[in-house]
């Protein structure tokens, strides 16, 4: 099978993947876009899983690949400092630029104003 026949199939897949209840909504979510960017740094720098972990713990923490697999596969109980450790082996963050969407105009209240 050729590359364009193979990103047919993948966009239409995804597409179909779109039409399921939450399955958008989940592929949307921060942990989800944070492991897209980190496993897309983590290939630039043709670094594997094994090897970032490695290099984590050569600065002194402690980290497994099997979190890094979490990580990158947008699993929802991953925390803030085990981000922070991947961020650092992968050459620190050198920006976090956030886009909000529109707000849900769904009949809930109005956040309130602080």
């Amino acid at each position: 099978m050729n590359k364009k026949n193979l990103n047919a199939k993948h966009k239409r897949l995804m597409d179909l993947l779109d039409e399921v209840p939450g399955v958008k909504e989940h592929m949307d979510s921060l942990q989800v876009q944070m492991g897209k960017k980190i496993l897309k740094r983590r290939l630039e720098l043709g670094m594997t899983q094994k090897r970032l972990a490695e290099i984590i713990c050569e600065n002194g923490e402690k980290i497994t690949q099997a979190t890094i697999s979490k990580v990158e596969c947008g699993e929802t109980s991953v925390e803030s400092d085990t981000y922070s450790k991947i961020f650092n082996a992968l050459g620190g963050l050198k920006n976090l630029d956030i886009e909000f969407g529109e707000y849900p105009q769904n009949g809930k209240k109005e956040p309130a104003l602080v």
